[in-house]
């Protein structure tokens, strides 16, 4: 898979982490392990499908649309897409979905949500600007104007907080942030579920499992317990497993043997067959 970077600037740099462009005739197919961002998809290419990882004979979900939310994700999945791949991908920064998208943001977490459910009809005709684009870099210049537009000529209510708690959540608790905010724990839970896709302990969750899967794919030379930051090492293997599917050591072993994870932790570029057969050995 080629992967075409692009930082923004301005404004919107304090609302989107990345905008990237996807390409490749022989990609777009593997496995997705959970994440902690909601992602953007402008879908260039052809259509995507989903399906549950451990099912012998699964039932495939074809997403049609071509703009949606990737949300984030609790569970690994599927991903095949047999045609040629071809999206510019737009991360979005914790707690940000909402200043985008009009729904909260606990409703991407399933499933993808096609753009018709959430926002207005203009992104399609972004979405036709992109197609007559003559490079990758006007692309990507068009989606930041756009979105940047998008914030001028709306409101950005609770901003401030909506920033402090995605940076409290790395290394805070929930009462401490309670404290900081003047609020309660049933009212942190509501403003975390719409802004951010779940509870603040959900969400540390996901924060702290993605930091693993980075440091596991960078250092795959080093011991698991070197690693990873949980209690104990049975607290570690049995997280990981529920998330995954499969063990810290399996996933060692993909990373040893398939270097470009160290580029996309949680998307295993692999056929479902080869996978199933690399982890039962």
């Amino acid at each position: 898979m080629i992967i075409q970077p692009y930082i923004p600037q301005g404004i919107l740099k304090d609302f989107v982490n990345y905008i990237v462009f996807l390409s490749g005739a022989d990609s777009g197919t593997g496995i997705a392990f959970p994440r902690m961002h909601q992602v953007i998809i402008i879908n260039m290419g052809s259509n995507f499908c989903t399906s549950d990882i451990y099912t012998p004979k699964p039932i495939l979900r074809e997403c049609t649309s071509s703009v949606w939310i990737n949300g984030k994700q609790d569970i690994p999945f599927m991903l095949e897409n047999n045609g040629q791949t071809a999206m510019y991908a737009i991360g979005l920064k914790l707690g940000m979905l909402p200043y985008f998208a009009h729904l909260p943001a606990i409703e991407t977490n399933d499933q993808a949500v096609g753009a018709e459910h959430w926002t207005a009809k203009e992104i399609f005709h972004l979405r036709e600007q992109l197609q007559a684009c003559s490079n990758i870099h006007a692309g990507f210049l068009l989606i930041e104007k756009f979105l940047t537009q998008q914030l001028i000529n709306n409101p950005l209510p609770h901003l401030d907080k909506i920033k402090y708690i995605g940076k409290a959540m790395h290394t805070s608790s929930v009462e401490d942030i309670c404290r900081s905010l003047g609020v309660t724990r049933k009212r942190l839970r509501s403003e975390t579920q719409h802004y951010f896709g779940g509870s603040v302990k959900n969400i540390q969750g996901i924060i702290r499992f993605n930091r693993t899967l980075a440091d596991i794919a960078q250092h795959a030379d080093k011991t698991l317990s070197s690693i990873h930051e949980y209690y104990d090492q049975s607290h570690f293997i049995n997280d990981f497993k529920a998330r995954t599917g499969i063990t810290p050591l399996q996933f060692k072993k993909l990373c040893q043997q398939m270097p470009d994870i160290k580029g996309t932790p949680n998307f295993i570029s692999m056929q479902r067959e080869t996978f199933l057969q690399f982890i039962s050995r």
